[in-house]
C-alpha cells in the first residue's frame, strides 16, 4: 500500500469515528422506560426497495402484511399504547427516516419486521437481531442485506456520511456502539424468538447481534425479526400462507404482551394462537446454515422462575435463609468483568451472575420493591436500560413471585 492511499484510509477512518461520536451524543435522548406507551412497527423495505426476492414473492409484501397485523392486534387490545408505523402501504421509506420517525415520537420500542435470504438455498429458520458488534460471516451477511437499501436512496452519500454497507472498513463506526438499550432489546428479542419458534415449529436460529443501521440509529430498545428465508422454496411457500402470517403476528403480539407484563408488573393474558392447517411448518429435514453458539446464545429473561444462578464468585455466595431481595440489573457483557471494575465505581453492592453465556451485573440489595424503585431512578441517570429483578435465596424469580413470597 502506498503512503498516499494509507493516509487516505486513516483520514476516512478518523472521519467515520468522529461521525459516530457526534451521532451518539446527539441521538441518545430516549430512556428505556418502565411503561410501554409508544411502539413503532417497521415493515422492512417497500416501494422501490423490494428487499429479498423469492420465486413467488418479494420480501416487502410479507413484511407489510405481518407488520400491519401486529400493529392492529396491539391497538385492539391496548388502549394505553400508541402504534406508529413507518409505512402502511407499498411506499419507499428511507432507512434514516425510519429511525427519525421512532426518535421524533420518543417511542418506547422499535420492532422491525423482515424476511431473510441467503446464497445457500437450503438455509431456513427464524432469527431475531439486536444491535451488536458481532462480525461473524452470517451476521455480517444479514447486516449488509438490511443496510443495502440506503444505496437505493437518492442522496445516500449525504444521508449516511459516505457509509458504504458493502465495505468492511465502514463498519468501524459500530465499534463505538453503546449498550444502553441492550438489556431490554435482548429480553424482547428472546421472547419474540420463543413465541415464533414455539408456534410455527420452524428452525430456531436464536437471538443474535448484528451491525444493522436502523437498530443503531434508534434511541430506544429495538429488535429486527427475520421471519424466515424466502430464498428457500418450501419456506417461502409457508411464509406466503395467510394463516402463517396470522400465526406469526399473534406470536409477535404475545411476545410484546409478555415483555410489557414484565416491565410494568402486569398480567395481561396472551391471545390464542390460530391452528395451522395442512402441511406442518417444520422444515428440520433441510440443512440450515450453521450458527455459532457463542454468538446466538443471547440472554433470555423468561417470566417463569429461572434456574439457580450458574456462577457466583465465592465472596458473593449467600446463605440460604429464605431471603427475598430486589436488585437493579444495569449491565450485561460477554466478558467476565470484576465487580470492582472502575466503570462500576459509582455503584454500591455490585454483584454478577451468569445466564445463557452472558454476565449480568446488579447493584443494591433491597428488602422491598419500594426501596429498589427509589434507587432505580438514580441508577437510570447513568444506565438508561436498568431495571429491577428479584431473588429468592439467590435464585432469580419474577417480581410477582417475590411479592407473593413477601405477603
Amino acid at each position: 500500500m502506498n503512503m498516499q492511499k494509507y493516509k487516505f484510509m486513516n483520514i476516512k477512518t478518523l472521519f467515520l469515528v468522529c461521525f459516530a461520536l457526534t451521532f451518539f451524543n446527539n441521538s441518545i435522548f430516549g430512556q428505556a422506560k418502565d411503561r410501554i406507551g409508544k411502539v413503532v412497527i417497521d415493515a422492512g423495505h417497500g416501494g422501490k426497495m423490494p428487499g429479498a426476492v423469492g420465486k413467488q414473492s418479494m420480501e416487502k409484501d410479507i413484511n407489510l402484511n405481518v407488520a400491519l397485523r401486529v400493529g392492529k392486534l396491539i391497538s385492539e387490545n391496548y388502549d394505553d399504547v400508541t402504534v406508529i408505523y413507518t409505512r402502511k402501504s407499498d411506499v419507499t421509506v428511507d432507512l434514516y427516516k425510519r429511525a427519525e420517525i421512532a426518535n421524533k415520537n420518543k417511542a418506547d420500542l422499535f420492532i422491525s419486521i423482515h424476511c431473510n435470504a441467503a446464497k445457500n438455498k437450503s438455509a431456513i429458520g427464524v432469527e431475531t437481531f439486536v444491535m451488536g458488534v458481532d462480525q461473524s460471516e452470517e451476521s455480517m451477511a444479514v447486516a449488509k442485506k438490511e443496510n443495502a437499501d440506503m444505496l437505493l436512496e437518492k442522496d445516500h452519500e449525504t444521508n449516511y456520511s459516505g457509509f458504504d454497507p458493502n465495505s468492511p472498513e465502514a463498519y468501524i463506526i459500530f465499534s463505538l456502539y453503546s449498550s444502553a438499550y441492550l438489556n431490554h432489546s435482548t429480553i424482547l428479542a428472546s421472547k419474540v424468538q420463543k413465541h415464533l419458534v414455539g408456534n410455527t415449529k420452524m428452525v430456531d436460529r436464536k437471538v443474535r447481534q448484528g451491525q444493522i443501521w436502523v437498530l443503531y440509529k434508534v434511541a430506544m430498545p429495538s429488535i429486527l425479526i427475520e421471519l424466515g428465508f424466502i430464498s428457500n422454496i418450501e419456506e417461502e411457500k409457508y411464509l406466503l400462507r395467510q394463516e402463517t402470517q396470522e400465526i406469526m403476528a399473534v406470536s409477535i403480539y404475545n411476545a410484546f404482551v409478555e415483555y410489557k407484563n414484565l416491565i410494568e408488573g402486569t398480567s395481561k393474558p396472551f391471545l390464542p394462537v390460530p391452528k395451522a392447517k395442512g402441511v406442518a411448518a417444520n422444515f428440520t429435514t433441510e440443512k440450515s446454515v450453521p450458527i455459532d453458539a457463542t454468538v446466538s446464545n443471547i440472554l433470555t429473561e423468561n417470566q417463569s422462575s429461572s434456574p439457580a444462578l450458574d456462577t457466583l464468585p465465592p465472596t458473593q455466595s449467600a446463605t440460604l435463609n429464605d431471603e427475598v431481595l430486589f436488585r437493579i440489573q444495569f449491565f450485561i457483557s460477554k466478558e467476565n468483568l470484576q465487580t470492582t471494575d472502575r466503570r462500576f465505581a459509582s455503584l454500591k453492592e455490585v454483584k454478577k451472575y451468569n445466564e445463557n453465556s452472558f454476565w449480568k451485573y446488579t447493584t443494591g440489595n433491597f428488602a422491598t420493591l419500594a426501596e429498589a424503585q427509589k434507587e432505580l431512578s438514580e441508577v437510570k441517570k447513568k444506565y438508561a436500560d436498568a431495571f429491577i429483578i428479584a431473588f429468592h435465596n439467590e435464585r432469580k424469580i419474577t417480581i410477582k413471585e417475590a411479592q407473593k413470597l413477601l405477603e
